[in-house]
């Protein structure tokens, strides 16, 4: 089977400025908490060659299945990250290297996804959340409250919130 980000370089090695476009999809699976990437991701850029490797700057974009921290709302977005790699003959910390006379520029690019996904997602930046006493989405539907907290070992806190 043919990885199109699979890139033979060969004729870019040591031809400074010498470039090439490319644009293919790889399969990934990612998940940082409630986002997940499943499915293809979409990845563009060019390759240029240098004295001693390749640079490649990409672009690389993915749908990713979201949760609200805040209110449990879950929805689908287009995620888009631009990086860019360098690759010599010799690994650099990443692994990342020529082999063959080719480099493979999807795995960078999916390692920046993976970096961008949110840790806590949030659907609008004004959320409100949950009501912690009967889960209301309070975005959706006003909470009528839930009676009389006098006896709550925490009720001389409630007015400091109340500014």
């Amino acid at each position: 089977m043919r990885d199109d980000l699979v890139i033979d370089i060969g004729d870019l090695v040591g031809h400074l400025g010498a470039s090439r476009k490319f644009n293919g999809a790889r399969q990934a699976k990612l998940r940082l908490g409630d986002a997940k990437v499943n499915g293809d991701v979409g990845v563009s850029g060019t390759v240029t060659g240098t004295v001693d490797g390749v640079q490649v700057e990409f672009e690389a974009a993915a749908p990713v299945d979201l949760v609200c921290v805040r209110c449990l709302t879950s929805w689908r977005d287009e995620m888009t990250v631009e990086g860019s790699q360098h690759f010599g003959k010799v690994a650099d910390e990443d692994g990342y290297a020529i082999s063959d006379n080719a480099v493979d520029v999807g795995s960078p690019a999916i390692d920046e996804l993976a970096l961008a996904l949110p840790a806590a997602p949030i659907c609008q930046s004004d959320c409100k959340g949950l009501c912690p006493a009967c889960g209301t989405d309070l975005n959706s539907a006003p909470c009528d409250g839930h009676g009389d907290d006098s006896d709550s070992p925490f009720a001389a806190l409630k007015d400091l919130f109340d500014s």
